[in-house]
């Protein structure tokens, strides 16, 4: 069921697009943080349900009855990308901004991104993911996914760069260049974003960041779900690297460092000199989580920011190979050929 579109949200130059699913508890302060008197005046909110079974729906439809300007939209598919492309093609606005139900927006969030693709004549702008802990795990993981070991030379994550790049978190777009890039990928599961950056920049579009631009991003507070999670992201990232090649060295270290520790222990009963790569690799790991500045982490959380180092970089790498190693399947869109659209 879609809720009606209103006459006035039929003129509005932007639409918000929040996919979600079981974000009870995160849905109701994310999307408060971005109403503001710009986008009630300018916007429309369409929230792409994909089958919640807690209280994210009655989170949102208690903003619908205080008169805020948000429709619910459902997804059958039950995957993010196929959400984003229902609200893309359901929407009015001729900018589109993508948010997560799971963050928390600094002032003028919105206004600021359309401000980015109007000065900078860009297809695409936004800012910076920036993790953000609550409890002690979720300190320790953001510490990890705000560091350059962590993350490498992603400027998205790291922040401190405004300027043209591959890619931002989340971001806003112009109408025309989503469509022109043919929308989202309706099979991705993960890394939808940077396939869509890749096409986006191979039809001669700007993708602009606004390193001062940050989002606030809850992490995850378990290993267990950081390891799942990174998994799924390195299986992502294969499956954009097959269609659109590598775009930077730190997509290809981590496959290549499983891949060398796997080696140096398979010839260990042979030959002890091969450790000295693993061992080093502990060794800087070990030498950053002690020497680093992770402030909001107390001395008793480095363990679980060493933690979540190796399991950042092993996860990421065993999905990339993984996904390496799995047929690819016939009219795929990780197939050569495949159409996203």
């Amino acid at each position: 069921m879609v809720s009606p579109i209103s006459e006035a949200a039929e003129t509005r130059k932007i639409t918000i697009l929040m996919p979600c699913l079981n974000e009870e508890g995160s849905i109701g302060p994310a999307l408060r943080s971005v109403l503001d008197d710009y986008v009630r005046a300018e916007a429309e909110i369409l929230v792409i349900d994909g089958g919640s079974t807690d209280g994210t729906l009655a989170e949102v439809e208690e903003l619908i009855r205080a008169g805020e300007p948000i429709r619910v939209l459902h997804n059958p598919f039950h995957i993010q990308s196929q959400g984003l492309n229902i609200g893309i093609r359901e929407s009015c606005g001729r900018y589109v901004v993508r948010l997560d139900a799971h963050c928390l927006y600094p002032p003028n969030y919105v206004k600021r991104c359309v401000t980015l693709l109007e000065e900078n004549n860009a297809a695409c702008a936004g800012g910076v993911m920036w993790p953000v802990g609550e409890t002690l795990a979720q300190k320790a993981v953001a510490a990890a996914m705000r560091h350059p070991l962590g993350v490498g030379d992603a400027k998205y994550h790291l922040g401190g760069y405004s300027g043209e790049y591959e890619g931002v978190y989340l971001g806003a777009f112009r109408r025309e260049a989503l469509e022109a890039a043919g929308l989202f990928d309706p099979e991705a599961v993960t890394n939808e974003d940077a396939e869509l950056y890749a096409r986006i920049r191979k039809n001669g579009g700007r993708i602009w960041l606004d390193g001062n631009l940050k989002v606030t991003y809850r992490p995850r507070s378990t290993l267990k779900a950081l390891a799942a999670q990174y998994f799924r992201y390195g299986k992502g990232r294969l499956a954009t690297a097959r269609r659109h090649g590598l775009t930077s060295w730190r997509q290809a270290a981590p496959p290549v460092h499983l891949l060398l520790v796997l080696a140096a222990c398979a010839a260990a009963p042979w030959f002890l000199w091969p450790l000295l790569y693993p061992a080093a690799y502990l060794l800087v790991v070990a030498m950053v989580t002690l020497l680093g500045r992770f402030e909001d982490v107390p001395p008793g959380g480095r363990l679980y920011v060493f933690s979540s180092f190796l399991t950042i970089h092993f996860s990421w790498a065993a999905g990339f190979l993984a996904a390496a190693l799995s047929p690819r399947r016939k009219g795929h869109p990780e197939a050569p050929g495949g159409d996203p659209r």
